[in-house]
């Protein structure tokens, strides 16, 4: 009887872990599923499934992201406000959440995203904003954004700093004629993007080196817009009188999902072996497809933000705290299987099977965004159409939308729904596989 009462208690708790793992594992599935079905049947799954509140962030930024992707702009944003006013929260610390994450496994702590996907909530709620209409609202959310990245940077670190997020500040300043504080943007992802040894897109040297030119009254002998022309190797080429631009976003693919990994490490004081239980991502199997768009000549997106490399950093960055952690359960059980044994054979192996099966990885992240983004900016006249290519649709002329200088729109590889501001009535869905690259 004793040993069936120590045992009681973890019987009962494996029993809540293995539904609580659950949900995470169901959101992985649909994850890896994402790409072949499409955001609507995925939506429809995702719906069915109802998380535990630990897991309740997660599942809104997932159902956020597709509602998005689906068109439902109002939920999605509804969505992704909740989740992220649940990440903001968690920035106080739960007491009891943290013991049982440090005895028990680490999803027993609500989820509060990483650092980049802290900052992404705020770039997916500017781009519902936007491509409803309302650029004031994609303005004050650029503003939190910057906050947030005020927030996690540091001088000696880019973590939680996201060039694609301050790409898109910048062309919300820019098009609300604030040129000095679009600039600013600019200026920081082109630093952020140099800070990683990355490619400068083509889409942000146009952009510096409009925006350098226009805020100095078009003077070609500005010393910071001669910088720009020395690195890219070319002079700014304004729209004309009868010009405007299209900035492309392009979504590809889905990032790769969450695994967990088991280590052995030895403890000098135990003189033993422990297994613990990690995180881990498998080798990206992503390769990069560029979008084509016939604007005149074709021109190809390129990357601003490798997602899958982002993922990655986020989880290296954590990986000390993560191991101190799973070290300190594993000895804690280790000490409760010894204790156990001196009871008897059969409380040393329960114990030892209920310490085996309680530990966890976790393996939650916003895994349904893109594995990349990427980027396009080209000058068309006002009264030309812009063709996409691999989804079989014509962008109407700017002068159709209503604007005489920028249009925006976005494109994902999973489904054949355009998003646009100005906001277009006739970017209807087209009838075709989910992904046609």
């Amino acid at each position: 009887m004793h040993v069936f009462r120590f045992l009681a208690s973890p019987v009962v708790l494996l029993c809540l872990l293995y539904l609580q793992g659950c949900t995470s594992w169901q959101i992985n599935q649909l994850s890896a599923e994402l790409p072949a079905v499409g955001p609507e049947k995925t939506l429809a799954k995702l719906e069915d499934i109802d998380p535990p509140d630990r897991d309740r962030s997660q599942y809104l930024l997932n159902r956020g992201l597709l509602k998005f992707y689906t068109g439902d702009l109002a939920g999605s944003r509804q969505d992704l406000e909740q989740a992220k006013a649940i990440m903001m929260s968690l920035k106080a610390v739960s007491l009891s959440e943290n013991f049982g994450a440090l005895t028990t496994n680490e999803t027993l702590r609500s989820y509060g995203g990483t650092p980049s996907e802290q900052v992404l909530v705020h770039a997916m709620l500017a781009m519902g904003y936007l491509f409803s209409g309302d650029r004031d609202g994609a303005r004050v959310e650029m503003l939190q954004a910057d906050v947030t990245m005020s927030q996690l940077g540091d001088t000696e670190s880019v973590s939680g700093q996201l060039a694609s997020v301050r790409f898109l500040a910048g062309l919300v300043y820019e098009m609300n004629g604030e040129l000095d504080d679009a600039m600013i943007s600019y200026r920081r992802a082109h630093q952020i993007i140099r800070a990683r040894k990355e490619k400068v897109p083509e889409a942000l040297a146009t952009s510096l080196l409009h925006v350098s030119l226009r805020r100095n009254n078009e003077n070609r002998n500005d010393e910071e817009y001669q910088r720009y022309v020395s690195e890219f190797g070319r002079e700014a080429s304004l729209p004309g009188a009868h010009e405007g631009e299209w900035i492309v976003f392009y979504h590809d693919g889905v990032v790769t999902n969450k695994t967990e990994t088991r280590l052995l490490v030895f403890d000098p004081n135990l003189e033993a072996q422990i297994s613990i239980v990690m995180p881990h991502y498998p080798p990206s199997r992503y390769q990069t497809r560029h979008l084509s768009i016939k604007a005149g000549d074709l021109r190809n997106t390129e990357v601003i933000e490798m997602i899958e490399q982002r993922a990655r950093e986020d989880l290296a960055d954590q990986s000390a705290k993560t191991m101190a952690a799973a070290t300190v359960r594993a000895i804690t059980k280790y000490q409760m299987v010894r204790k156990a044994r001196e009871s008897g054979e059969l409380g040393g192996f329960l114990a030892n099977i209920a310490g085996l099966l309680s530990e966890q990885a976790d393996v939650r992240s916003w895994n349904m965004l893109p594995s990349s983004i990427q980027l396009a900016r080209l000058v068309t006249p006002l009264d030309a159409s812009v063709g996409i290519v691999a989804k079989n649709v014509e962008l109407p002329a700017l002068n159709k939308l209503g604007s005489r200088h920028y249009g925006v729109v976005l494109v994902t590889s999973l489904n054949n729904r355009l998003l646009s501001y100005p906001p277009y009535e006739g970017l209807e869905s087209i009838e075709g596989q989910p992904n046609e690259q």
